[in-house]
Order: C-alpha cells, then sequence, then structure tokens
C-alpha cells in the first residue's frame, strides 16, 4: 500500500533499521499521541546486534526483531522502512529490494522524521499546557459573582463564565460566536450613544482599559445598571486581539445610592424651607408685635380705670356695671391676643403633617388676623369676596395656612407704594372643586420670569429676603394636596395666584384613612 493512502482505519505499518539511541527514542513515542494523531505503529526493528537498546526495548513491548534486514520486508502489510544506520550502500540495496508497496527513508530523511515527531511531540505538550490554562482560567472566571466575556475585535463572544450566562438567561452554547451586544443590549449594533460610549470600542481603538455605566437589557423586559469594564488582551506583537469585559450590575446598589442621597436632599431642603419659614415668621412677628400691642394697650386702659375707680370708692350699682363692662372688653381684647399668639406659635411650629377636614376660611381668617398689621404698614386695603359656606378640604391646616402666609407677603412685597390684596374663593365644577385667589395690584411679574417662579431658589429679591423657597414650597404643598396653582400676571398690573384643591364635604366619599 503506497504510503500516501493510509486510511482512518488503517495504521501506518513502520519498521526500523538501527536499533540504537534513535531507535529507542522513536518506540518511546511509540505510545504518545503523536503517533496515535498520525495513525502510525512500528512492526519491526533490525539490528546486526541483538543487544541493541532499540532491539531490546522493542522485544519488551513484543514487537518483531531481527538481525536480517531482508526479513522486515516479510513482515504483513508494511508501510515503510526507516534507515537510521546511515549506511548508504545498504540503503541502495534497501531500495532495490522492496516491495513496490513499501517506501525506504534514509538516515537523513528519518532525522526530519524524527525531529518532527518530536517536534509534535513539544507541541502536544504545549496543547496540555493552554488546555490547563484555560481550563484554570474559565474555573477562575466562573468563580468570579461578576460577569466576565473574552470578545474578539468584532465584538464576538469567545468565553463567558457562569455570572455572565445568568445575567442574559442563555446557556453557553447560545451565548459563544454572539455578539456582545445582542446579548446585553438585545441590539443588532454596538452601542453608539454619546452619553454612553461603549468600552470595547474605546479599548480596540486606545489599547487601554476603559470603563462605563450601561443599561442592560434583561429576558423579562427590565432594565438593569452595569458597572462595565474592558481589558486589552494583547499578542506578542503587541496587538490588541481580544478583549476582556467585566461588569457587575449596581441597579440595587444605584437605587440605595441615589435613596441616601434622596434623603440628605430632602434633610438640605427641610432645613431651607425652615430657613424660608424663619424669614416668613420674622416678617409675622414684627407684624404680630404691633397687632398685640393694641389689645394690651386697652386693657391696661381698662385695669387703670378700674383701679382708679376703686380708689375713689365708686361701688355704686352703675359703676359695677361700668366695671363688668371693662372686664368683659378685656377679656375680648386678652382672647384676641390668645388666637394670635396661638396662629404664630401654630405656624412656627415644626411638625409632622397631620391631614385632615379643613375649613379654608378658618385658615385665611388667621392669616389675615397674623398679617394685619404689616398690610397697614405697607398702605395695602384687603378686599375679601368669599362665600358664607365653608370650603373644606383634605389637607395639612399648618402647610396650607403656610401657603396662604407666603402669597400674602408676596403680594405684599410686589406694593411697596400700597395697593390692593383681593382674596376671592368659591366652589366649581358642580362643587366638587374649592379654589381660592389672591390677586395684587403690584408690579406683575416679567414675561421671561414667569415660566421659572415655582423653581426652587429662584428668587428676584435681594439678600436676607429669604432663600427663593417660598413659591417652590407653596407649588409642592399644592401639589401634594392633589390642587393645582396657577398664575397670571402683567407688568404694571399686577398679579393673581389661583389656587384649586378637591372639594372634602359629607356628599362625598372621604380620602383613604379619613375615618380610622
Amino acid at each position: 500500500m503506497p504510503v500516501g493512502r493510509i486510511t482512518e482505519q488503517e495504521k501506518l505499518k513502520i519498521a526500523v533499521i538501527g536499533g540504537g539511541r534513535r531507535c529507542l527514542s522513536m518506540l518511546d513515542m511509540l505510545e504518545s499521541r503523536i503517533f496515535q494523531r498520525l495513525q502510525a505503529e512500528i512492526v519491526g526493528v533490525a539490528d546486526l546486534n541483538p543487544q541493541a537498546a532499540g532491539i531490546r526495548r522493542a522485544r519488551e513491548r513484543g514487537i518483531f526483531t531481527t538481525t536480517d534486514c531482508a526479513r522486515l520486508f516479510n513482515l504483513e502489510k508494511l508501510d515503510l522502512v526507516i534507515e537510521l544506520t546511515d549506511d548508504q550502500k545498504l540503503l541502495s540495496n534497501l531500495a532495490a529490494s522492496k516491495p513496490e508497496s513499501v517506501g525506504v527513508i534514509g538516515h537523513t530523511a528519518s532525522r526530519l522524521f524524527h525531529d518532527l515527531i518530536a517536534l509534535h511531540q513539544r507541541l502536544e505538550e504545549k496543547e496540555d499546557e493552554t488546555s490547563m490554562a484555560s481550563s484554570f482560567s474559565q474555573a477562575l472566571i466562573d468563580a468570579t459573582s461578576e460577569g466576565v466575556m473574552v470578545l474578539d475585535g468584532d465584538y464576538r463572544i469567545l468565553r463567558v463564565n457562569e455570572a455572565a450566562l445568568a445575567a442574559a438567561g442563555l446557556s453557553r452554547e447560545e451565548a459563544l460566536g454572539k455578539y456582545c451586544f445582542q446579548v446585553s443590549h438585545q441590539s443588532l449594533t454596538p452601542c453608539d450613544n454619546p452619553d454612553t460610549p461603549c468600552p470595547m470600542k474605546s479599548t480596540l481603538t486606545t489599547g487601554k482599559s476603559a470603563h462605563a455605566i450601561h443599561e442592560h437589557a434583561q429576558q423579562d423586559g427590565g432594565t438593569h445598571y452595569c458597572d462595565v469594564s474592558t481589558y486589552p488582551l494583547f499578542n506578542r506583537r503587541g496587538q490588541v486581539v481580544q478583549v476582556l469585559e467585566i461588569f457587575r450590575d449596581i441597579t440595587e446598589d444605584l437605587a440605595q445610592r441615589v435613596e441616601r442621597r434622596a434623603q440628605a436632599i430632602k434633610a438640605d431642603l427641610a432645613l431651607l424651607v425652615q430657613e424660608d419659614k424663619l424669614v416668613a415668621l420674622g416678617k409675622l412677628v414684627a407684624s404680630v408685635a404691633h397687632e398685640i400691642n393694641n389689645p394690651i394697650a386697652s386693657i391696661l386702659n381698662f385695669v387703670k380705670l378700674m383701679h382708679k375707680g376703686l380708689a375713689q370708692g365708686r361701688s355704686k350699682a352703675q359703676d359695677l356695671r361700668d366695671y363688668q363692662g371693662y372686664l368683659a372688653l378685656c377679656g375680648q381684647e386678652a382672647e384676641r391676643c390668645s388666637r394670635i399668639v396661638s396662629n404664630l406659635l401654630s405656624f412656627a411650629r415644626q411638625h409632622s403633617p397631620s391631614p385632615r377636614s379643613v375649613d379654608l376660611l378658618e385658615l385665611l381668617e388667621a392669616t389675615v388676623l397674623l398679617t394685619a398689621h404689616r398690610m397697614r404698614l405697607s398702605g395695602v386695603e384687603l378686599a375679601q369676596e368669599l362665600p358664607d359656606q365653608a370650603l373644606e378640604v383634605w389637607g395639612d391646616p399648618t402647610q396650607l395656612q403656610q401657603v396662604f402666609t407666603n402669597l400674602v407677603f408676596n403680594a405684599l412685597e410686589a406694593m411697596p407704594q400700597g395697593g390692593r390684596l383681593s382674596i376671592r374663593g368659591g366652589l366649581e365644577q358642580e362643587n366638587k372643586l374649592v379654589w381660592l385667589e389672591f390677586s395684587d395690584t403690584g408690579e406683575g411679574i416679567p414675561p421671561e420670569n414667569l415660566p421659572r417662579i415655582f423653581e426652587p431658589f429662584f428668587s428676584t429679591k435681594t439678600g436676607g429676603q429669604g432663600v427663593g423657597l417660598g413659591l417652590s414650597m407653596v407649588y409642592g404643598i399644592i401639589r401634594e394636596h392633589q390642587g393645582h396653582i396657577e398664575v397670571d400676571s402683567q407688568v404694571g398690573k399686577g398679579t393673581a395666584f389661583r389656587i384649586t384643591l378637591p372639594r372634602c364635604n359629607a356628599d362625598r366619599d372621604w380620602p383613604q384613612g379619613a375615618k380610622a
């Protein structure tokens, strides 16, 4: 059989002439995977010295041995004879006497054959080392809880760990060979969003590691936020041939960080709101001090009159009736002072929202009482057009009074030279909504500022007059009460704020938990 026609089922049968060191080496390779891969086996060894090392090793392995080279040609289905002695005469005789189906190679060619086998053996050893290193690295990446992928320059997945497969909901067979953006983003093209650049592309371009926060699509249609890092893998020429991508799901961490940040912002905002409230409180205190001064002065005058009468011995029935009248007036003035102080304390007190049924007319009355002196000092005339029936809503009375106080002070500050503040109210939409309107005849708001007046910290006031949270706070409170606030203003003519809130009465369903 010609050497070139060996089939996968039939092994190449080789006989060796020369039982020295090189023969021994070839015999040692006999059981290696090289011979298995080449589909070859040594079936005979010949040497003039029957005690040569190669002859002895062949006998140990049950291989035919002889001192007569010609006998090798009698071996069944012999394909090749390798002459290792470098005897040119012997080689010529072998070539002349061999069967046509048997090939013969000499010492030089046999050296190449031997070296080729040795090279293959070293290659197999390297393949074993590479396989072990690959298995070891795969075990390492499978051991990590973070998703890991090895990508080629075309974004295809070459290797992937269990964490990445679990995140994508794919088997290893389904993931290998796919594009990374197909698996992570369920997209047909690489990431091209300028706000979230592709770290893989950056690493391929720069040869350096890259990092980004990406949104990864989930099998259930949800989205997770992932911290993605990529690292270049170089060949021996320093070229980036593969990229290691590591990603970590930070959705929960991000939510916790956002929550902590939101809580911190809320705490800071609460302090700022309180500061703005203190500014308003300072204005109220000045107004209340003057407002309380009048009834106290009246009480003192009545007390002096009664002291004087008693000192003069006036105790007739008419005098006693006068004293009773004085005491009644003193009681009324004292109650007025008490209401003013109570309203002031209620406004100033920090508290947790406590919603209940509230009559807005009562809150307006308290607000007007607290700000009356400030109105008089500012030369502002108050006009009220309110219904006789209660305007009940479901809400926190302190917060709603804070809304009214802010709107009144805004109106007063818009009329430094005096003017008219009108407060109107009523019901609308078949008595389902309560509305209130605070309008002034002040300077008005420039059109360019109107879209921003409810923004936090936006203010046209000078230093020391607040932190620009008044109207923002008003807007927030009204929205929390499921209401709306609108503004209409014309420069030089004035501004009107209109509030609408859901009405709360016996004819409608109370909010959940209202009667608990």
